[in-house]
């Protein structure tokens, strides 16, 4: 399983993070969630894409729901779907016998895949995701939001 993102071209300038331009060092949970770094959310298995089709979901929005989703697949307390905060469409993950089913509500496609696959992927994803904005805008690595975020991947940043 790979879980990528791409910012959107038709939609990344919408994102606060390119008006702001400034500092993101204090930037609230909510705001990173819904206002900044919007994107295209991939989530493919054996080519399989069950993404959703738009190009502005919120990195942090999905770095969330992923999170949620290892929570919820490992057997945690925690919701087991991606839900999208601009529409009613969600992709619901779904516990068996054999892992995890996955399936959007806006295809009809669904994945399957071990349990230990998703945690891989989810935690990749996360990693990949927060090395590359923190790179890109470096006062994130001053956000407390976002060190949570890292710490809780296993990923430590640096404060620049």
């Amino acid at each position: 399983m790979k879980i990528s993102y791409s910012p959107s071209p038709d939609y990344a300038d919408h994102g606060r993070e390119r008006r702001q331009g400034g500092d993101l060092a204090a930037v609230s949970r909510a705001d990173l969630r819904w206002y900044y770094f919007l994107g295209r959310l991939s989530i493919s298995r054996s080519g399989v894409e069950v993404g959703p089709p738009w190009g502005w979901v919120p990195l942090f929005d999905a770095m969330y729901c992923v999170q949620q989703v290892m929570v919820f697949a490992q057997g945690g307390n925690a919701l087991g779907k991606i839900d999208f905060t601009e529409n009613d469409e969600f992709i619901s993950f779904e516990l068996d016998r054999d892992g995890l089913r996955v399936v959007p509500t806006y295809l009809e496609s669904e994945l399957h895949c071990s349990v230990d696959e998703f945690v891989a992927a989810g935690i990749n994803f996360i990693r990949e995701e927060l090395e590359r904005v923190v790179t890109e805008y470096p006062s994130l690595a001053r956000n407390q939001h976002v060190r949570a975020l890292a710490r809780e991947a296993g990923l430590e940043i640096p404060e620049t």
